[in-house]
């Protein structure tokens, strides 16, 4: 059972800042509510005000841009997004990770913001921005900021968002080349589960590959070690290389889903297969 609390609709990105910074420690957003509404059930979180932020401008739908990528309303449903033709044939990784998350119901409330926006380490989405090299774009008391994805987790359940301020959109730069991406997922079932560890890789045609690591370190990582040791080479050696690089590069944590040895060996484990498949794939065409 739910605590009373407020329930208020923003009308703009304005307002929804004003009464965030009112309500201060007290206020909660709202983008598809999956974990927020969970969390308040168990107790975990006890807000006196919640903003909903669905209906305000810009905050919906995704957009693809000619020569600046695409853009995506960080309360757009994940369903939306894997459905999106352009987030298909171009960013066809983020797509992958989304339908990672949850079930299909949960899909059709749980948005991209709210993902990144929760800081977990295990969130399905941030291997995906990573290697796509994403920009997220936030609103605040100072107005608009552009924090790359990489410097947004600041560890478990932080990020860089400042008080009152929220993620209004991500944007995705263009990819000027073919590319393959794969996004493999550890778990305790086979869905509708958190990741043990997660790894993504993005090969580009130039010959460039991109690693990133989710659930093994207080934030999603991504792994330059691992992607140095494949510019040259991609034999089977390298592919080894490059998986134990990625194990050295965890920082893993032993809980009750899994024990921290079980996660560095399924790290290097699951960042071969992802490598192997992501150049597969590119060699197959790429998408």
């Amino acid at each position: 059972m739910l605590l009373p609390f407020d329930y208020v609709r923003a009308r703009s990105r304005e307002e929804a800042v004003d009464l965030a910074l009112r309500a201060g420690a007290d206020g909660k957003f709202l983008a598809g509510g999956t974990d927020l509404l969970v969390r308040m059930h168990d107790r975990q979180l006890r807000p006196q005000m919640v903003i909903d932020l669905k209906g305000v401008s810009g905050l919906q739908g995704v957009s693809c841009c000619d020569g600046e990528g695409l853009v995506i309303g960080a309360a757009t449903p994940l369903n939306r997004l894997i459905r999106d033709e352009a987030v298909r044939s171009k960013y066809g990784l983020l797509a992958e990770a989304a339908h990672t998350v949850g079930s299909l119901q949960i899909r059709n409330r749980a948005s991209l913001g709210g993902n990144i926006s929760n800081a977990s380490p295990a969130a399905d989405t941030a291997p995906a921005l990573l290697l796509y090299e994403a920009e997220i774009v936030t609103w605040g008391a100072s107005g608009r900021r552009e924090i790359p994805v990489g410097e947004f987790f600041k560890g478990p359940g932080a990020t860089a968002l400042a008080e009152g301020e929220f993620v209004s959109q991500i944007r995705l730069p263009v990819l000027k080349e073919r590319s393959y991406g794969v996004y493999l997922k550890l778990g305790r079932t086979s869905a509708v589960d958190l990741a043990i560890a997660s790894v993504a890789a993005l090969a580009l045609e130039g010959g460039e590959v991109r690693i990133a690591l989710g659930a093994v370190a207080p934030t999603p990582i991504r792994v330059k070690e691992a992607e140095a040791i494949l510019r040259s080479r991609k034999d089977e050696g390298a592919i080894r290389e490059a998986a134990a690089a990625a194990r050295r590069r965890a920082a893993p944590i032993s809980d009750i889903r899994a024990s921290k040895e079980y996660r560095l060996e399924m790290t290097e484990v699951l960042a071969a297969r992802a490598i192997e498949q992501a150049l597969a794939g590119l060699a197959a065409g790429g998408r």
